[in-house]
């Protein structure tokens, strides 16, 4: 079986990471996870995650390089996750408009918060050599 294609948005504001908890009537419902989601045909995947972005959270983003993939296999099936480093490029605020709540946490606080097991290499990242030092980026690329 193929992989569905997602992306998730790793979506940075000074030293803090965003995350989205998925509604609790869908599939995985009140797990925490990075916002994004799933591919349509004939999209690319920074065209998908800034689609999404706008759907789910009502905010415009600037997709910035890939900062993980991540291949798992849930029980209906197998994801392939494109996570990209990204941030607002908009003063709107975020709305929960097709998630239930959004947190803007540290890095260190990632424990605190039951995320999705398919995100959790990207956690891992994150906590070990990702954007864990407050105001890091990488100046080639500014994110």
């Amino acid at each position: 079986m193929s992989p569905l294609l997602v992306t998730a948005a790793i979506i940075r504001c000074e030293d803090r990471i965003l995350l989205t908890r998925r509604p609790p009537h869908v599939r995985l419902g009140g797990w925490w996870e990075f916002p994004g989601g799933k591919l349509d045909a004939e999209e690319s995947p920074q065209e998908g995650l800034r689609r999404e972005i706008i759907e789910e959270l009502g905010i415009e983003i600037e997709v910035g390089p890939i900062f993980e993939v991540v291949y798992y296999r849930y029980e209906r099936g197998p994801v392939l996750i494109m996570a990209y480093e990204c941030r607002q490029c908009d003063d709107r605020p975020i709305r929960n408009i097709e998630v239930c709540d959004h947190r803007w946490i540290l890095p260190t606080q990632l424990d605190q918060f039951e995320i999705l097991p398919a995100d959790q290499p990207i956690v891992e990242k994150l906590r070990n050599n990702g954007m864990v030092t407050p105001g890091r980026q990488n100046p080639a690329t500014g994110f």
